[in-house]
This record gives C-alpha cells, sequence and structure tokens, in this order.
C-alpha cells in the first residue's frame, strides 16, 4: 500500500513557504525595504503648493454665504519648532441642539502640498464642538480653519503658524 505524499497539510506549507519568499523578494527588491523605495519615489513626483487650488477650495466650502464673525475660535501657537507636529485646537460657539450645531468643520493648511488637512463632522446633542489634534505643516502658513452650520452660516478663522523644522516635503 503506497502512502500519500502530499496530504493537505504539506500543500499548504509548500505553498506558504514559495508565497512567503516570493513575497520578501519583492519587499525588500534590490535590498532596499519598500518604504526607501517609495521615499525615493515621493520625491521623484514631489507636489509643489499651488495657492490658487487652496484658495479655490476654501471658496467651494465658503459657496458665496457670508461669513459670521466670532464663530470658531482658534488656538494653534505663533511659532511651530517641529511641522510634523503642530497643535491645534478648535471650537465653535454653538449649543449643539436641534439645529445650531456645525455639520462639518474644515481644517486647511494653506501652503501644504494637499491643502486640506483635516474634515470633522458633528450632530446634535454630542456635547461640546470642540477638537485637540496635531497636524503637519509644510511650511510656515496661514491655518484656516472653517465651520460650516446646519442651518447654512459659515464661519471662518485663520492664523499664521511660523513653522521652524518643515513637514510635507
Amino acid at each position: 500500500m503506497m502512502k500519500k505524499v502530499l496530504n493537505r497539510r504539506s500543500f499548504f506549507g509548500l505553498f506558504l513557504a514559495a508565497f512567503s519568499k516570493l513575497y520578501l523578494s519583492q519587499t525588500f527588491a534590490d535590498g532596499k525595504p519598500f518604504r526607501d523605495r517609495f521615499q525615493s519615489y515621493r520625491q521623484t513626483f514631489r507636489i509643489e503648493p499651488d495657492k490658487e487650488e487652496a484658495e479655490r477650495i476654501v471658496k467651494n466650502i465658503i459657496n458665496e454665504r457670508e461669513l459670521v464673525s466670532n464663530l470658531v475660535k482658534l488656538e494653534v501657537p505663533d511659532i511651530a519648532e517641529d511641522g510634523n507636529v503642530v497643535p491645534v485646537t478648535f471650537s465653535v460657539r454653538c449649543s449643539m441642539k436641534k439645529n445650531d450645531f456645525p455639520r462639518r468643520v474644515h481644517v486647511l493648511g494653506m501652503e501644504n502640498p494637499f491643502p486640506e488637512i483635516a474634515i470633522y463632522e458633528f450632530f446634535p446633542g454630542e456635547g461640546k464642538a470642540e477638537v485637540s489634534f496635531r497636524c503637519r505643516l509644510r511650511t510656515s502658513s496661514v491655518l484656516v480653519v472653517i465651520a460650516d452650520m446646519n442651518d447654512g452660516r459659515v464661519g471662518l478663522e485663520k492664523k499664521y503658524v511660523d513653522v521652524m523644522l518643515g513637514a510635507c516635503s
């Protein structure tokens, strides 16, 4: 009686070994890990900031509505030592009730290659419309926070941040 040479366990073992060999040879191509190859790719196709594109994004968010003053409170340092970790805190002055809450709050870095840093969505009854986070800024630039309220109002607050060591390059 002949013994089965290739059972299910040995088949999957061989398959896993072959797949691992192929995957590792692709991951460490030319002795460089994927991250290093990706970094060189990013530097080859570097994207420069486009001021007109950033202004177009702001105009599309505002959509010809009148700006309400003192709707957004923005706290960001005047000088950021590292552009990779710029602390930002914003709050929207509203009651967070049925019709008085921000639908979306947009955060934009006007000198970043991709200006839209974050979009936050809020819902009524969530407590306070306040967010603290850290973002990346490519260079010294204006940080813009736009609150799009549920009742159609729009609030805009901006502040210039002086970045010592830039990011997003």
